[in-house]
């Protein structure tokens, strides 16, 4: 990718005042759907008072914290009895299944009662977000001549507002994500290791990350994200206790052989957008889903390593191929797919009527994977088909590293 945020404007751009109008509408109707899905959402504002949203596990570990009982943040008896107190009563817990670290996140919030710490919450996400766009709109010069408010629509993204009224950390991901790219292009790519790894409270997504970049042989990111990964380990284990912290590490390592988190609430695979979503679809409990959802990962893993993307195009390969491979997903942690998404739609838009290898196939693949969360109106409990279009997207951007295009040119 260019360095330069003012990428060169071709026939595609310069000589049309307007987007395709498959964009347009496309943009335009998403960006609806998004609306709509959060609007649906803030309407059953019982589920919220109830606690019944993702924000309560999170809200009672900064709790746990702020109060001296961190040595007990993974204790699932101890957490029912915090969140029974302070959020309502439920049959089960929701676990808090992150690094200790990231608890000292919520404790502000803690110091509220849980409905006003919810809504805290949201405006903190509010606030972060347009941080995250301004981090990557200097890379969407393209897109942003097309029609000026295009980028913005496309930012209005479904599982944005999944993580809003869920109460979800994943718009903070994609914040470090949006920095750690505007890092890369500016050769700060220490800084950017350092901003990946404070995203480790989703270490299914960032571990990906981190492992191609050190294979790649990006030395200084690598450096940075180990510095910060050994202080934030350290001061989770501070908080969490070694005792906890173990548990926590062998509850995490078992989840992928029993297929359900340490209170024995079954994972639902079939909601996952990624290789294990899939692999269990077609498998079902099989005894052969988990040797091929490792099999076809690791395939991934090596087929994207083998790679050697220069300058920030690594985060091009590296985020969807982290999404892909990740155990753990649903559809707000989709959040980061944004970042590579909007890249490759402007890069297409800015090489106009090239004849690129792939490049048609990439841009059906960037439109396809931005359009798939919609299915989760339609089609909730069978949300692993966003996998497949995740799938072509992940493949076509590795596609683009082996043709002989110049940087920043699409592929």
């Amino acid at each position: 990718m260019d360095s330069n945020p003012e990428l060169p404007v071709t026939e595609g751009t310069a000589s049309g005042k307007r987007a395709p109008i498959y964009s347009t509408v496309l943009a335009l109707a998403l960006a609806a759907a998004a609306l709509l899905l959060l609007f649906v959402q803030l309407a059953s504002l019982p589920n919220v008072r109830d606690g019944h949203v993702d924000f309560r596990n999170l809200y009672v570990a900064g709790y746990m914290v702020r109060t001296g009982q961190g040595h007990e943040i993974y204790d699932a008896a101890a957490q029912k009895t915090f969140q029974d107190k302070l959020v309502s009563r439920a049959d089960v817990p929701l676990l808090f299944i992150r690094p200790a670290y990231q608890a000292l996140l919520f404790v502000p919030f803690s110091l509220l009662p849980f409905l006003p710490a919810y809504f805290a919450f949201f405006t903190f996400n509010l606030a972060i977000l347009p941080l995250s766009f301004l981090l990557v709109r200097p890379y969407l010069a393209n897109l942003s001549r097309a029609l000026p408010w295009l980028p913005v629509a496309m930012f209005l993204y479904i599982p944005i507002a999944a993580a809003l009224m869920q109460g979800q950390d994943s718009i903070i991901l994609l914040t470090l994500l949006a920095g750690a790219l505007a890092c890369i292009e500016r050769d700060r790519e220490y800084l950017a290791g350092v901003l990946v790894a404070f995203g480790l409270f989703k270490f299914q997504l960032v571990i990906p990350i981190a492992v191609l970049f050190l294979v790649w042989r990006r030395w200084r990111f690598s450096a940075g994200f180990a510095g910060a990964a050994a202080v934030l380990a350290a001061v989770s284990i501070w908080i969490a206790g070694i005792e906890q912290s173990v548990h926590y590490f062998r509850s995490m390592m078992q989840v992928s052989v029993s297929q359900s988190i340490d209170n024995g609430v079954p994972l639902r695979v079939n909601i996952m957008a990624n290789l294990h979503g899939a692999v269990h679809a077609i498998l079902g409990q099989s005894s052969l889903t988990l040797p091929l959802t490792i099999a076809a990962s690791a395939a991934t893993m090596i087929y994207c390593a083998i790679r050697r993307p220069h300058g920030a195009d690594a985060l091009l390969i590296a985020i969807p191929a982290s999404v892909l491979v990740s155990y753990y997903l649903f559809v707000h942690d989709l959040c980061i797919l944004l970042i590579p998404i909007l890249l490759t739609l402007d890069r297409l838009a800015g090489a106009g009527k090239a004849k690129y290898r792939f490049g048609r196939t990439q841009a059906i693949a960037a439109v396809l994977m931005f359009a798939a969360p919609a299915c989760l109106l339609f089609a909730t409990n069978q949300f692993w088909i966003a996998a497949l279009p995740l799938i072509a997207f992940t493949f076509t951007a590795c596609v683009r590293q082996s043709t002989d295009l110049p940087e920043g040119a699409c592929a």
